[in-house]
């Protein structure tokens, strides 16, 4: 007995310790990306880069990890520009030294270049900004398409009507020469000079003149070499170096990759990847000598871009067309990153698994084998019992022991088992699936999607049952998750399934199809107890498919509405049949339209209780809501989509509509954010909706709501339902970029306004502090039917900001959208940011309701088990002494 109960109490005490450093520790993480690259600089341990995104910023060379970003603009190895994210104060460095600092550039800076009496050159827009003598600035009524230079002269050239011309900039700015062009050309540095190329003309450009180049022969450029004024072209499945006279120097293969060398002209360098190997081959001008070094890399994906870092190293970073960026060297990898997450295209989420290692006494299994009904097998199994019983107990203190000092595998299992430790898959715009650990940072998951080029987007991702879909082999039946990509040049639809269960996308179907508008998850009803998961999809000229294929579809009621060209159209699909129920001619410009239902949120809580009385909200997750922009004024309309009736419209003055707005419906609440010029500050406008009639007394609202079968509270958008519209305007000294809402796994406790600031934090927000409940004064009395609340702090416009409530501390990142997912605790959340960058943490708005508190007394709990396990002994010993004392009067 004694020793059930120590092991008993210890195993708490395990779980208590490991809950505690669960809730204690630190379980945020984040991620910069560089994405893209399109040109990189090297000065001693940082790599200056500029992506396709014409984002800038350093690279720290040892590890890959981006230390700036958009911070700065490098002009060259040694000088740099840096400037505030308002970009009002620049700072120009040479050598890490600052020169010079200056208030006067206001505009995003585009091109930086250092002039030939060391003079820093800055070009924003059409305005080129220099710091010779005195300084000068002169802005151009023309589109400067290309800044950089020929022969060491810093030049730019401008896109005039029929023309580009040429203007180098010296002590001013001088037009050397103008030729005639089309207005879509691209120009290329070719060694110390240019070349421009469009549809019908291509020139080599110089300092004085511009010489015309066949434009037959430029159409075979794949692309062009550095200081030795080559170029690689393609032709007959070969790759070939040649100069612009067309002499070949180096042949090669098609499947070869020619780095732009601007260190030397000494050395060619090609790449080739095949079959999990890097072939790096170095190519003497001089004395015509190949060498080849080979380098193990685990990719299946094609080289799409490279850089020379370091020479005499022979270090290179190679980035591939899945965005996998590699740092090799003649010793072999050094680091390597996947910067495809900087373009996603879905999140979405894996539980684990946890399989318990559960010992069944062989006594109870040998009951359920033979029944209860057998004296004699009873007694027969009386001392295996006793034994079972015994190795029980030897196996609870063996496990007890063995976990002692093992609390993270113990906390690790906790947090698999409530959810907090997940698995996050990212589908990324450039066909990679990956899969991290939320909690280790560790890719677990790289998939491809093959067979299918850029023009091909994401349409919508589900989940389905495995065992309904042909050509797959799977045959567990477990949820499929399936993935619809269409484009629209070629008006093709591809569908592609995952298997995460074993590692593989497949490819299961490719057919014509218009646009897609929507697709539906639908499911369908078999036998008793018995139903199966399809996808149904509908293009824009109303033609309705599933997948997988289901010829005898006979859907129950479903309504859909889209925006056509302003027009708002209401449908109602009924047994394969999609018929138009109602039409809404809009104004004004739609902006956002926002539907009330939330997926896994079919069921959330409805009665509020506030002092001494109960309020309904009125919840109809058939309403959808929508913004709309007329001069300076913001409109709200809140439709229902069954009727297409307008059950509620307002309109808000000074919008600033070149900033953020959002749109968010949640349950009975409608939140609208934007930038007020007449407060000059952001607004979070809250439209609430709630059942007219309030409960005051507990027993009629049993009998209302629980002892009759026709309940008050029935769909509202019917013409004789009551409903009471609330709204309030709130000033939020935050700027608001991005508005979202909390969620939790069966919506019954608080949920948070989450706020991407546009200065790239994350805020989190009380909701109640937005409430319109809140009554104007503290002394104001609060009518007993009135939906002004008590429990609520009085209005003010203003709302209090509590930065402990900064889910992203003191950092600062480039973030745009987030991804929620539940746990098993309905107090916590998953909570994923991403834009440029990465941050991941766990929130719980309603801690209290499932966890213990920050500062829950442990020592208290320890010391309680203690004392109980000294007092069951002491008891013990008193019941025993207590019958001996008996048995002895007794006797």
């Amino acid at each position: 007995m004694l020793l059930l109960i120590v092991s008993v109490a210890g195993i708490i005490l395990n779980n208590v310790l490991a809950l505690h450093q669960q809730q204690a520790g630190v379980h945020d993480w984040n991620i910069k990306l560089f994405g893209e690259l399109k040109n990189i600089q090297v000065q001693d341990q940082t790599i200056f880069f500029q992506n396709t995104n014409n984002q800038n910023g350093i690279i720290e060379k040892s590890t890959g990890q981006v230390k700036q970003r958009n911070t700065l603009t490098l002009c060259d190895s040694y000088n740099y520009v840096r400037y505030e994210p308002n970009q009002q104060i620049i700072q120009l460095y040479n050598e890490g030294y600052s020169v010079l600092a200056e208030e006067e550039i206001i505009g995003n800076i585009d091109h930086c270049l250092i002039g030939l009496n060391g003079e820093f050159i800055l070009i924003y827009g059409q305005t080129i900004f220099s710091t010779f003598d005195k300084k000068f600035t002169e802005k151009f009524d023309h589109q400067i398409i290309h800044a950089g230079y020929i022969f060491d002269v810093p030049v730019v050239v401008l896109q005039k009507q029929t023309e580009i011309c040429i203007y180098q900039i010296r002590e001013s700015i001088q037009q050397n020469y103008c030729v005639q062009s089309l207005n879509n050309g691209k120009i290329y540095q070719f060694g110390n000079t240019l070349v421009y190329q469009d549809d019908q003309f291509v020139y080599h450009l110089k300092e004085k003149s511009a010489k015309s180049i066949d434009k037959e022969f430029i159409k075979k450029v794949d692309k062009f070499i550095g200081l030795t004024q080559t170029l690689v072209i393609s032709e007959n499945s070969k790759k070939k170096i040649v100069n612009l006279d067309g002499q070949i120097e180096y042949e090669l293969n098609q499947d070869e990759y020619v780095i732009q060398n601007l260190e030397t002209q000494k050395y060619y360098y090609n790449l080739k990847q095949k079959e999990n190997e890097l072939f790096i081959v170095t190519f003497d001008r001089d004395t015509k000598q190949i060498h080849t070094d080979v380098i193990e890399i685990q990719t299946k994906s094609l080289i799409l871009n490279a850089f020379l870092i370091d020479q005499n190293k022979k270090q290179f970073l190679i980035q591939y067309q899945d965005l996998q960026t590699v740092l090799v060297d003649n010793k072999g990898i050094r680091w390597t990153t996947e910067q495809s997450l900087i373009s996603i295209d879905a999140v979405f989420y894996e539980k684990y698994e946890n399989e318990e290692q559960t010992h069944k006494n062989s006594y109870y299994e040998s009951l359920e084998k033979h029944g209860t009904n057998n004296p004699l097998f009873l007694v027969q199994n009386i001392i295996s019992r006793i034994l079972n019983e015994i190795r029980d107990l030897q196996e609870v203190a063996t496990h007890f022991i063995d976990n002692l000092g093992k609390e993270k595998i113990q906390t690790r299992e906790m947090e698999q088992t409530y959810g907090l430790k997940q698995k996050v898959y990212f589908l990324t715009t450039y066909g990679t699936l990956l899969c991290y650990d939320t909690q280790e940072l560790s890719l677990l998951i790289k998939l491809q999607i093959n067979n299918q080029d850029k023009t091909f987007k994401l349409v919508a991702h589900h989940q389905i049952d495995s065992n309904l879909i042909r050509h797959f082999d799977n045959n567990d039946a477990q949820p499929t998750h399936v993935l619809f990509y269409y484009s629209n040049e070629k008006k093709r639809l591809n569908t592609f399934v995952l298997d995460l269960q074993h590692g593989m996308i497949q490819q299961v179907a490719s057919q014509s199809s218009n646009n897609i508008l929507w697709t539906i998850p639908y499911r369908v009803e078999g036998g008793p107890g018995q139903h199966h998961n399809i996808v149904i999809l509908i293009d824009e000229e109303n033609n309705i498919f599933t997948y997988p294929k289901h010829d005898s579809l006979n859907t129950k009621e479903i309504i859909l509405y889209r925006n056509d060209n302003g027009v708002l159209r209401g449908y109602k699909l009924l047994n394969n049949q999609l018929v138009n129920i109602w039409t809404i001619n809009m104004k004004d410009e739609i902006l956002i339209i926002r539907s009330a239902y939330h997926v896994g949120e079919e069921n959330p809580r409805v009665a509020i209780w506030d002092d001494k009385k109960v309020i309904f909200k009125l919840i109809d997750q058939s309403n959808f809501a929508v913004l709309t922009s007329d001069g300076d004024k913001l409109k709200l309309f809140i439709i229902n989509a069954k009727t297409g009736k307008i059950i509620y419209q307002s309109v808000q003055s000074e919008a600033d509509f070149n900033q953020p707005i959002n749109l968010v419906f949640d349950e009975h609440q409608v939140f609208v954010t934007y930038y007020n010029k007449s407060q000059m500050m952001f607004e979070i406008w809250t439209v609430e909706i709630y059942h007219a009639k309030i409960e005051v007394s507990f027993i009629k609202m049993l009998e209302n709501y629980y002892f009759t079968k026709t309940p008050i509270i029935i769909n509202y958008y019917k013409a004789d339902f009551e409903a009471f519209f609330l709204q309030q305007v709130y000033g939020c000294p935050l700027g608001i970029k991005y508005l979202g809402m909390s969620r939790t796994l069966k919506s019954l406790t608080k949920k948070n306004l989450l706020i991407i600031t546009t200065s790239g934090q994350l805020h989190s927000l009380d909701r109640n502090l937005v409430s319109t409940r809140r009554r104007e004064k503290a002394d104001q009395p609060i009518l007993e039917y009135s939906l002004q609340s008590a429990e609520l702090p009085p209005y003010q416009y203003q709302l209090p900001i509590n930065f402990l409530n900064m889910l992203t501390y003191h950092q600062t990142f480039e973030i745009e959208k987030f991804s929620i997912e539940s746990t098993n605790l309905e107090s916590s959340a998953l909570l994923l940011v991403y834009g440029s960058d990465i941050f991941f943490t766990r929130i719980a708005p309603d801690k209290t309701y499932d966890m213990l508190l920050d500062n829950f007394n442990y020592n208290a709990l320890i010391a309680t088990t203690v004392l109980i396990v000294i007092a069951t002994k002491v008891l013990s010993r008193l019941v025993k002494s207590s019958k001996q004392v008996k048995q002895f009067y007794l006797n």
